[in-house]
């Protein structure tokens, strides 16, 4: 089965009715691959992302127009190997054993014997690709498991040249990793991945959802990565209305006669300002203190230019991540010395960190 350029992800339903509803109307509109997890929208066995889906697909007239993908990982969710085994979400999966039963309850949840899909889930280092592929652990667990899934990833938010180690291993067939249009700066490994033949998945197409907050936007983040070659982007839709308009975005992309360069253009041009700014080129990398700076600057630019406070929002929320924890910055100015575009960082780092900051040492 070719997989729809538009796919669907099971992190944001709303309750088992939504999920169903958005599930099948997604389907019928050619979307035919779903991502899952053991812990989206978990609040219980039976309520929970995995369990929804299964019920969503018992109809055969669903499940065989759709390929299901699901996944577990030996970390914590973060940067760090947990030992804290949590079989309900995923976490912690360090042994053939935790894996068997963690697969063995997706299976029992989705309602199948058999995922097309399969995923190393949440691994952002190399210490955590190696924990997952230690003898004994996540990757033996999951190759004991081989005849019951048919293609095998991983999923991950790490920097562009540490996604790239990961799969010049040579196991992945598809990789899923955050693209969006104002956060491009992981685009070597997409670009890695075309040469390659490896299919890309583009989590977090609207960056948490601030991109929606303007229809331009909205429209401009969809048409972007439509437009990328090998792109599949992953909606996670909560309501049928969003299967429409993505819908409606893919069926009117022939009319759109703009580049994926001219929309990233058009995008990064719908304020007023002329003052220079960060274009998440990713030039500027590696940082010695781990700050993905392009990436961090995206949301400085968002609420700054665009006006959209729910950026900061989100960026405080995702200080988990090593790479936008901006506050680690210690304006070495290294980045500036590399820098394509001259930017003055040292006037941008330091009002970046007061705007994306404000009032989180309030909470």
């Amino acid at each position: 089965m070719e997989m729809s350029r538009i796919v669907i992800g099971g992190m944001r339903f709303n309750n088992e009715k939504d999920a169903k509803n958005v599930i099948q109307r997604a389907i019928d509109c050619g979307f035919n691959y779903i991502d899952t997890s053991p812990v989206y929208c978990r609040t219980s066995e039976e309520e929970c992302s995995e369990s929804w889906v299964g019920k969503a697909l018992a109809d055969p007239e669903y499940r065989n127009r759709v390929m299901v993908s699901t996944k577990c990982t030996p970390g914590n969710g973060g940067l760090g190997v947990d030992d804290n085994y949590r079989p309900e979400g995923g976490f912690g999966v360090r042994t053939k054993e935790k894996l068997d039963e963690v697969f063995k309850q997706s299976q029992r949840r989705l309602g199948m014997k058999h995922f097309d899909y399969y995923h190393l889930w949440t691994t952002h280092t190399m210490e955590q690709f190696a924990e997952a592929m230690k003898p004994g652990g996540w990757y033996d667990g999951v190759m004991e498991h081989r005849a019951e899934f048919d293609h095998f990833g991983v999923t991950t938010h790490a920097d562009a040249d540490t996604i790239i180690k990961f799969l010049e291993s040579g196991k992945f067939e598809i990789v899923t990793l955050p693209l969006n249009i104002i956060n491009t700066t992981r685009m070597k490994a997409v670009e890695y991945c075309q040469k390659k033949g490896i299919r890309v998945i583009a989590m977090n197409p609207f960056a948490g959802g601030f991109l929606t907050k303007r229809d331009d936007l909205k429209e401009y983040a969809l048409r972007y990565l439509l437009k990328l070659d090998n792109v599949y982007p992953l909606i996670g839709f909560s309501q049928v209305e969003e299967v429409e308009y993505a819908k409606m975005i893919l069926d009117t992309m022939d009319d759109c006669k703009m580049s994926a360069e001219d929309i990233w253009r058009a995008a990064h041009n719908l304020s007023e300002s002329d003052e220079p700014r960060c274009t998440a080129c990713g030039y500027c990398q590696p940082c010695a203190n781990n700050v993905n700076l392009g990436a961090s600057l995206s949301y400085y630019n968002t609420v700054k230019y665009l006006k959209i406070d729910d950026a900061r929002t989100e960026f405080q929320r995702k200080q988990w991540e090593d790479g936008l924890k901006l506050s680690n910055c210690t304006e070495c100015m290294l980045c500036k010395d590399k820098c394509p575009n001259h930017l003055p960082l040292e006037k941008i780092i330091p009002e970046a960190k007061e705007l994306l900051y404000k009032g989180m040492e309030e909470k």
